[in-house]
């Protein structure tokens, strides 16, 4: 599942800019199997970060990760032309890496479970029980 779509990609950014980085040859539309390739790879990527702390697919993707979808599909496109002046989009791609990264540490939480839902992280501590110990300091004492 996409967290963006076609639409979103338009919106956030403009349609004529979508056309030249989609398909340079033909600027007359959007390339959208392009586009749509794009924005599922950025999905795959987001979901490479989420796997390990939320159950996926999530039930309702927050709006940040539109945005990071849209900004990472963006990225990819230009990586596919010979652009010399992508700086900024390259900067967009590593604050959506970071952020990413930020939520799979944990520092960053992607909001409250749905309503009745709970969202057990993968990692947590580890707890041990078993017998009391044969060997402490208190039952060697005097040897």
């Amino acid at each position: 599942m996409a967290y963006a779509s076609a639409q979103d990609m338009i919106d956030r950014f403009s349609a004529q800019q979508l056309r030249e980085v989609a398909d340079p040859e033909n600027v007359a539309e959007i390339r959208a199997e392009a586009l749509a390739r794009a924005l599922e790879d950025a999905s795959a990527e987001i979901d490479g970060y989420l796997e390990g702390r939320y159950r996926l697919p999530l039930p309702k993707p927050p709006p940040s990760l539109r945005l990071l979808a849209c900004d990472i599909a963006m990225y990819r496109l230009l990586t596919l032309r010979q652009i010399d002046a992508m700086e900024d989009q390259r900067k967009r791609y590593e604050d959506a890496l970071r952020f990413l990264r930020s939520i799979a540490k944990g520092e960053i939480n992607l909001g409250p479970a749905p309503s009745g839902e709970t969202v057990t992280p993968a990692g947590g501590p580890t707890l041990v029980a078993g017998p009391e110990r044969v060997f402490s300091r208190q039952r060697m004492r005097g040897f």
